[in-house]
């Protein structure tokens, strides 16, 4: 299967390939059947700015929650950490979705104020689990009757049904067209 370098131009210059139509972005090739490549590069960077918006707009809260020691991020840490039991940094990272560094931090914070400590694994002494101090699992419990505003969920929840169920069609489908370029990628570089 023969597959097509595609090599970066100066901008203005139009890549061309068989089965393709023009393009004024550089290095980008339509093939046939799909909408025009300059109306999917505008909707792309529509999208990335109402992604970067909807990050800036529903961020968790960095100020403490009135009454606590902790911001929603951490409530929503000890949550996790008081059902799940105790974690290392990376478990916590994978179930929480996010990086090891910002999982890191959350937990440098939380045991600063004496919410969570590290214990040593006894059966091996490499790995470090998390886990809730006496004050943390008195701050979770309460917290757990108090349920902190999300604004990104009311706002989901003031959606039409349909509207929901569109936004999560087309984002699934942003992910599995993003997946299958980035196998395309790989097999690209490995040939």
């Amino acid at each position: 299967m023969s597959r097509t370098r595609r090599v970066p131009r100066p901008a203005g210059e139009v890549s061309h390939a068989a089965g393709s139509t023009s393009s004024p972005v550089a290095g980008v090739v339509s093939p046939e059947g799909t909408p025009s490549v300059p109306q999917a590069v505008h909707d792309g960077m529509e999208i990335s700015r109402l992604c970067g918006e909807m990050w800036r707009r529903f961020q968790p809260q960095r100020q403490a929650i009135s009454g606590s020691a902790v911001t929603p991020r951490m409530l929503s840490y000890l949550r996790h950490l008081a059902a799940a039991g105790p974690l290392t940094v990376g478990e916590q990272a994978r179930h929480l979705g996010i990086s090891r560094a910002t999982a890191t931090e959350v937990v440098n914070r939380l045991e600063a104020k004496g919410l969570v400590e590290r214990m040593k694994d006894d059966g091996d002494q490499r790995r470090v689990f998390v886990w809730l101090t006496e004050r943390g699992r008195e701050q979770t419990a309460a917290l757990a009757g108090r349920n902190v505003e999300d604004p990104f969920l009311r706002a989901v929840a003031a959606l039409p049904a349909a509207t929901r169920a569109a936004i999560i069609e087309g984002l699934g489908a942003l992910l599995t067209a993003a997946d299958a370029g980035r196998h395309t990628q790989d097999e690209e570089e490995e040939s």
